[in-house]
């Protein structure tokens, strides 16, 4: 899987925001916001990566259980499907 490239990250203080690029942005509307957390994930989704990766570097970085790492990522992906911002 990997980030669309039609979308891109932006850093506001302490919030990420990802928006659209393309010539549509007005029709779409397409944004969220992240946090740091999210950020990362996003960063590691610029290249072609796979779930078990992601879930990898997650557990490594955060130093957190596989399950909560588990329902954190799938929620992540959740939203970015549902902005279209993932290609599968």
């Amino acid at each position: 899987m990997k980030l669309s490239k039609e979308f891109v990250l932006r850093n506001f203080a302490d919030k990420y925001i990802a928006v659209t690029v393309n010539d549509s942005a007005d029709e779409q509307n397409a944004f969220i916001t992240l946090n740091k957390s999210g950020a990362f994930v996003w960063e590691l989704l610029q290249n072609e990566i796979s779930y078990d990766e992601i879930l990898s570097e997650i557990i490594k970085k955060y130093d957190i259980d596989a399950n909560t790492a588990k329902s954190d990522l799938d929620e992540f992906l959740t939203i970015v499907r549902k902005a279209g911002m993932l290609h599968e």
